[in-house]
């Protein structure tokens, strides 16, 4: 039935605008009901991290608020925060994005071929990563080990377009109930220090992009060679953005490169900095033991 509610299970992607699993989720034209699930995987992330993650809830709520919809909170394992919902509103299925730390993608697996045991629709989508990692492969059909042969691999692969900014997020016809946030005590941990790193923290999607432009106009020029400079301002400071997906790479990739074509000296060795990070989740889907372990067994004495 057209008005079953799909799930919006937000993790790290607190966005509106180029937000693949969104966007498909508008297409379906069903009611959409955005929850956000503290469980025992985002539990365990330390303290600053967590307080951080807190604040960009509270973010992405007032944003999703301005646009008719609100963030249901649930806190608890995920599948079965996700069951206890969909019996509640009657939704026909769960949408989210990917993510690819090996809790997460065992998590994810779980979830979806349980929902779909039980008769609901589950599907999960990109938005984290310009390329996911089994999209790029060597020429003998393997994954890269070495940064610069991936470089050249991707450099000239061609990115999509950002997809824009949901304008409206249709509503339930009910809301079920929601925790709040500040029962979460998100930053409890992170005691007296919570109030020294807010004064440095740039929090949300629209902070992300002043922060994009501000680089892209005062710093980016002396990038490549300021960028290593301790005393310096000179990087993007976009990773904390990008680590709650308040910002994808693809919008940061595409502003790069128009700057790399206007011949701005710095755009380059930005993008390239862009792709390591693409290179450390591509070998991390395909050597996962590389999170909790050496990749090599005889760095272990380093």
């Amino acid at each position: 039935m057209p008005d079953q509610p799909l799930l919006l299970w937000f993790r790290r992607d607190l966005r509106l605008a180029d937000h693949p699993m969104l966007a498909a989720a508008l297409d379906s034209g069903r009611p959409l009901l955005p929850v956000f699930i503290l469980d025992p995987e985002t539990e365990a992330i330390g303290a600053a991290a967590k307080w951080r993650l807190g604040e960009g809830i509270a973010t992405f709520a007032r944003a999703l608020e301005a646009l008719g919809s609100r963030l249901v909170l649930r806190r608890g394992p995920a599948l079965e925060v996700l069951q206890a919902l969909a019996r509640e509103t009657g939704a026909e299925g769960v949408r989210w994005s990917r993510l690819y730390d090996p809790a997460s993608v065992a998590r994810d697996r779980q979830v979806k071929a349980a929902l779909r045991a039980g008769g609901l629709s589950a599907e999960s989508h990109a938005g984290h990563l310009l390329h996911e990692p089994w999209e790029v492969q060597t020429g003998q059909g393997g994954f890269y080990k070495v940064y610069t042969p991936y470089w050249n691999a991707v450099r000239q692969r061609p990115v999509a377009d950002a997809l824009p900014a949901a304008k409206r997020l249709p509503a339930p016809a009910q809301w079920p109930e929601s925790d709040r946030l500040e029962d979460w005590r998100m930053g409890a941990s992170m005691q007296r220090g919570a109030a020294v790193v807010a004064r440095y923290a740039s929090v949300g999607e629209a902070a992300a992009q002043a922060r994009l432009r501000g680089f892209l106009d005062a710093r980016l020029e002396r990038y490549a060679e300021a960028r290593d400079l301790p005393g310096v301002e000179a990087t993007s400071r976009l990773s904390e953005h990008l680590t709650y997906g308040e910002i994808t790479p693809r919008a940061i990739w595409h502003a790069g490169m128009r700057a790399l074509h206007e011949g701005v000296p710095g755009a380059e060795k930005f993008l390239k900095e862009v792709v390591w990070r693409e290179f450390s989740y591509h070998l991390l889907h395909h050597t996962p033991q590389i999170a909790s372990e050496n990749w090599r067994n005889d760095w272990q004495s380093f």
